[in-house]
């Protein structure tokens, strides 16, 4: 089944809503009406912004010269020691005597202009002050770069008018000359095909199906990292800040079109053109799953949001009007971001709103019940054949079967039968398997499958041997929420 049957399978005025509480999917049926105040805002005149071709961001996504500008002995060298591992050619341009041996102690050749690298620059990283920004970009359009990843930060987010003339003036040279600008204001590509990152401690080893989006930097790199910790496969990520070239529209048609992306996940503060951005989220979400966690979703919010990247974050009853409308998927904070991530990129697609739950103790399970239930899950009692074999050999005594599945210490010798009872049972499309922290390391966060116990390894056999012939989506959660 394809996410777009998944996702649209109902009536055309109905979406699929997914929410996320404590690493728990949930679906339900939502019927979006009429909204007028959706439809004023999104035919509302709109900032005009250069066209980005996809093969203008696909080439952003692959260099191979990559030229970093201004880079210091004072930030250790932070920009270099981030691209140590492109694959590709890096270079250092710095004019400072002071930097410049610390950069050839790292073995990275520097120049004292771009005209003087050998090779052609097809990436340039620019981290200097804002005022010399102009200058240093009239160098790379001479040179024939092609994308320009701004990090120097200070422009329309600071609410000065030099700020904001010095970013009129930067996207004026980039319009004229025809050349893709990420940012200001923002941290850029993460590539783990080919090496590229931004901080050091995203892994460049392992790839996936997942690309992120993200306006802030700092999220960019918390999405990244978290999302890698969890075991959920990123190979792009990109930070865009302000978006005076590219921005969010174009990276979500870019990614709808991506044949490696199985999955967009984006942190959105607030998009310059809300109507062709709704256009190209509504465009995305029929291709492939995409979460959008909304930044400013608050007065405080929205005002920190205007500070940070110039964003107008805006109301947020017609942001959730249009995030429904679209058929993406709302997150909410950084936790269910990748809660959602790690569901859509772990679960098999599924439709049918009954869920079994294996939980631990009485109270464990009625809160689950609840949790579940008010996210529009249903927690069905289990046809009569499945009951008549739980019975046959379930001891009742402080345990209970009729779901959720309460084992108890004595039944656990039958779990494997158990889980596939419960997950056969024609009531039932998932199943939610409560597993203690101790299994996985006692609750320390330091045990890994290489050194899980034979029976704690026995025990996640066993659901994943289940969830084989069952052939439903099944899933773990180490709480009850």
């Amino acid at each position: 089944m394809g996410w777009n049957s998944w996702v649209t399978g109902f009536q055309n005025t109905k979406r699929c809503r997914y929410d996320i509480e404590q690493g728990i999917l949930v679906q339900s049926q939502l019927v979006i009406q009429h909204d007028p105040l959706l439809e004023l805002v999104l035919t509302m005149h709109s900032e005009v912004i250069m066209p980005v071709t996809q093969e203008q961001i696909g080439a952003a996504f692959s260099p191979k010269v990559v030229a970093v500008i201004g880079a210091r002995k004072a930030d250790d060298y932070s920009w270099l020691r981030n691209m140590r591992g492109f694959r590709g050619k890096l270079y250092s341009v710095q004019i400072d005597p002071n930097d410049i041996p610390g950069i050839e102690e790292m073995g990275v050749s520097n120049y004292k202009s771009l005209a003087e690298i050998p090779d052609q620059v097809d990436y340039a990283v620019i981290a200097v002050p804002r005022r010399v920004v102009p200058f240093v970009l009239k160098d790379v359009i001479a040179a024939g770069v092609k994308t320009v990843h701004m990090f120097t930060s200070g422009f329309s987010e600071t609410a000065e008018e030099e700020g904001r003339e010095l970013e009129a003036t930067v996207k004026k040279m980039a319009e004229d000359a025809g050349i893709l600008i990420i940012g200001p204001n923002c941290m850029g590509v993460f590539n783990a095909d080919n090496g590229m990152r931004f901080i050091r401690t995203q892994d460049i080893d392992v790839s996936g199906p997942v690309a992120v989006i993200a306006q802030s930097g700092g999220h960019a790199s918390s999405l990244t990292s978290a999302g890698q910790q969890a075991g959920v496969g990123i190979h792009t990520t990109i930070s865009f800040g302000n978006g005076i070239i590219l921005d969010s529209p174009d990276l979500l048609e870019y990614f709808a079109n991506d044949p490696k992306t199985k999955l967009i996940c984006a942190y959105i503060e607030g998009p310059k053109d809300g109507k062709r951005f709704f256009e190209k989220l509504k465009y995305a979400a029929s291709k492939k799953p995409v979460v959008v966690w909304k930044g400013g979703q608050t007065e405080a919010g929205q005002r920190m949001a205007t500070s940070h990247t110039g964003s107008l974050a805006g109301s947020m009853e017609v942001w959730n009007s249009m995030v429904k409308q679209a058929g993406a998927i709302r997150a909410d904070s950084l936790e269910e971001a990748l809660d959602v991530m790690k569901a859509l990129a772990y679960l098999d697609p599924f439709t049918d709103d009954g869920i079994g739950i294996i939980g631990g103790s009485g109270g464990q399970s009625v809160a689950m019940s609840d949790s579940f239930a008010r996210h529009g899950m249903r927690v069905p009692r289990l046809t009569e054949p499945t009951l008549e074999a739980m019975g046959s050999f379930f001891q009742l005594i402080g345990a209970s079967y009729f779901n959720p599945v309460d084992v108890g210490g004595i039944n656990r010798t039958s779990m494997e039968t158990i889980l596939d009872l419960l997950g056969f049972d024609p009531e039932i499309g998932s199943v939610g398997v409560l597993i203690s922290p101790m299994i996985l390391g006692g609750g320390t966060g330091k045990r890994t499958r290489n050194t899980l116990t034979k029976a704690q390894r026995s025990s996640l056999e066993q659901y994943n041997n289940s969830k084989d012939r069952v052939g439903k989506p099944f899933f773990a959660m180490f709480w009850a929420p």
